[in-house]
């Protein structure tokens, strides 16, 4: 007998001792290494399915909140066109009050000035008189007591 047919013989115990114990114990570790890869998967296509809806659901929040903000910014609008009109007309009360206020004060400066114009015209022709009477003493006594009167009624007290 030659080499080839002790080889021969002893491929066919090698091929029949690894098909009956190693095979099925490298098919088992291929069979498990198989599965967790799908379990791997499937816990990954899950994950992407839970985050696109968690995606889904953040973007209808956004959109709500956009749509919030734009509420809120037409509300700020509002209030802020309000509160110019407000302010507008508070002015324009506050504007009408101060004109009549000033327009009383320079009233009642007139009045005040046209007091003492009158009371200094008063005084200097009751200087006048009393220089014409040091000057001329015939002026009747009646007349510088009515012009005395006169002057106590018309002054300030």
């Amino acid at each position: 007998m030659d080499a080839s047919f002790y080889i021969l013989i002893s491929f066919c115990v090698f091929g029949f001792i690894f098909m009956k114990k190693i095979w099925p114990a490298m098919a088992e570790i291929l069979d498990q290494h198989i599965t967790a890869i799908k379990n791997v998967l499937l816990e990954k296509q899950s994950t992407i399915s839970e985050h696109e809806k968690l995606k889904l659901l953040y973007q209808e929040r956004l959109q709500h909140l956009h749509k919030e903000i734009e509420e809120m910014k037409a509300a700020a609008s509002q209030k802020l066109e309000f509160l110019k009109i407000k302010l507008d007309s508070e002015l324009e009360v506050q504007y009408l009050y101060r004109q009549k206020s000033f327009k009383q004060i320079i009233h009642r400066m007139q009045r005040q000035q046209r007091k003492n114009l009158q009371n200094r015209c008063v005084e200097e022709i009751l200087a006048r008189v009393q220089s014409e009477l040091k000057k001329n003493t015939s002026f009747c006594d009646e007349y510088m007591v009515s012009l005395l009167a006169t002057r106590k009624e018309n002054s300030p007290s």
